[in-house]
Formats: C-alpha cells, sequence, structure tokens
C-alpha cells in the first residue's frame, strides 16, 4: 500500500508493509525502494502519516545522502532516480544500438542500451541528463528572477560538486550543480534567488536575507528543509 504526506512544499510517498508479528514501527528509506513503514495490523493511517511526517526532516536527509552515494555502476531495472523531489521508477531497455539514451516519460526513467552494458556509459548518460534539465529549467528561472530582482548574474555554469547547490563569485558568475534537479520545482526556484541575491550580497547580512524574502516570503521553510541535506548554499 502507498501512501503520501506533504512537508512543505514536498511529497513524501511511502509503502506500508504490515505484519502481525511487527511489534514496533519502524521506517526505512531503500534505495531501491524509497521510503517503507514496517508495522503492525493495529496502527491506523493517520497513525502512519504522522509518525512519517515527524521523520521527513530525517527522511529528506537519508534521500540526500542516498543520491549522493548510488553507484550507478550497480542500477539495474527497478533501481530509482530522484528527479524534481521524488523518486522514479528505472528501466533498462536492452537493444541492438551503440549508444545510451535516457527519457523521463510516464512518471519514471527509460533507459535504452547496447546488449552489453558499460557501467561507465550508464553513470554519464545519467549526469547528461541531470546537465540537461538543470540547463533548461534554471536557466528560464534565472531569466525571469534576474527580470525581477534586477540583479544579472555574467555567466551561468552547471558543474558537479559534493558540497553546494550552487554558488556566487565575487565576479557575479553563477554555478549550479546539476543535482539541484534532484530537489522540488519551489526549493529550485529558491536556490536560483538565494544566488541571485548574492550579486548584490556577497554575504548572509540582514539585508541579504531581507532581499531573499522580498522575492520568497517563505524562504525560511525551504532554507530549513535545504538544511536537512549535505549539500549547502
Amino acid at each position: 500500500m502507498i501512501e503520501s504526506i506533504d512537508y512543505g512544499t514536498q511529497t513524501i510517498e511511502f509503502e506500508v508493509q504490515r505484519r502481525k508479528a511487527c511489534k514496533n514501527t519502524y521506517i526505512t528509506v531503500e534505495r531501491d525502494i524509497g521510503v517503507v513503514v514496517k508495522t503492525n495490523v493495529d496502527i491506523s493511517i493517520e497513525e502512519l502519516k504522522t509518525l512519517v511526517k515527524s521523520k521527513a526532516k530525517w527522511i529528506l536527509k537519508k534521500f540526500e545522502e542516498i543520491g549522493q552515494s548510488i553507484d550507478y555502476g550497480k542500477i539495474v531495472t527497478g533501481s530509482r532516480l530522484f528527479y524534481m523531489g521524488k523518486s522514479y521508477y528505472i528501466e533498462l531497455l536492452k537493444e541492438e544500438r551503440i549508444n545510451y539514451e535516457i527519457e523521463f516519460i510516464h512518471s519514471k526513467f527509460i533507459i535504452k542500451t547496447p546488449l552489453n552494458i558499460e557501467q561507465n556509459k550508464l553513470n554519464e548518460v545519467i549526469e547528461e541528463f541531470y546537465k540537461q534539465k538543470a540547463s533548461e529549467k534554471i536557466t528560464k528561472l534565472v531569466n525571469k528572477y534576474s527580470d525581477i530582482m534586477k540583479l544579472f548574474p555574467v555567466k551561468l555554469y552547471f558543474k558537479s560538486s559534493k558540497t553546494k547547490w550552487a554558488s556566487c563569485s565575487a565576479s557575479n558568475k553563477i554555478s549550479f550543480n546539476p543535482e539541484v534537479m534532484k530537489l522540488s520545482s519551489s526549493l529550485i526556484k529558491y536556490v536560483v534567488i538565494h544566488e541571485l541575491a548574492h550579486i548584490q550580497y556577497k554575504n548572509h547580512s540582514k539585508d541579504f536575507w531581507n532581499l531573499v524574502k522580498k522575492n520568497m516570503s517563505d524562504y525560511q521553510k525551504k532554507e530549513e528543509i535545504l538544511r536537512g541535506f549535505k549539500k549547502k548554499l
């Protein structure tokens, strides 16, 4: 049974597994499955939703850890990738071809591969997917909010980072980590607004936060969610 709860701007789906012999309720976050709640037959769905919501910050942190630690070489049909705040099923289609092709369709990832799969090629096509989507979506958001905020970056980069979602240099060049596409749409908007604000303020002063708040009134909720992740702004 699949249920879900809303946490801030994100939706967390979880699978309920009931066992009569289960004396306690456990929450696990598994790479190939997602969030699993193991419990007995007596606990109501509403009680489980309350429990999951109370653990939402921890769950999102585990999602981030999983996303960073994925060994793409082990991806098989049934594995999952995170995209726009949710975890989606992967299906590998082996064909008579020499190249690799990835598409997101009908709420799942389909990766077409040669008959003999090279794991590093799988890794590359997934990374390229995130980079392409980041370039498409974030460029549009930057253009939109630059016009609103009257702050314009000199240049945009899309570069992987183990520690940062994005950064703004002293010369007002903004670099976005393509993995930002794992976040929800509202969190991505927040990252964009945050970095554009750094064009005017190269710190996290009161004036900086006032500028962020002017363009996203509930920014503190977004900041709280992001603090649960390893990557920073």
